[in-house]
């Protein structure tokens, strides 16, 4: 099966510190993506040039959060949702916690 695009989106916040961009496939089934979705939603800090955040689903995880920062090691965050919107809510929740805390 090809891989159908649902949603894509980008948006620029902060006058461009950041990037945030959503994409979610239909695709086949499949060990790797048991539900038939491909998800990726990311949050770029485009000044520094690196991924601040991602939220991602695949096996053996699911959907899952990484949070980086420069300093540290990479942290996987499993999340309990049970479908893309959920997890679209997350990320969006835990974007506008960054941003809040860049402005304070």
């Amino acid at each position: 099966m090809k891989a159908t695009l649902l949603i894509s989106r980008e948006l620029v916040l902060l006058g461009g510190k950041y990037v945030a961009n959503v994409t979610v496939n239909e695709v086949g089934k499949s060990k790797k993506f048991p539900d038939g979705i491909k998800a990726r939603f990311v949050l770029v800090n485009a000044e520094a040039g690196y991924p601040r955040l991602l939220v991602d689903n695949h096996q053996p995880y699911g959907f899952h959060m990484h949070t980086k920062l420069p300093h540290d090691k990479e942290h996987r965050v499993l999340l309990d949702v049970s479908d893309h919107n959920e997890a679209l809510e997350v990320f969006r929740a835990e974007v506008e916690r960054i941003i809040k805390n860049e402005k304070e």
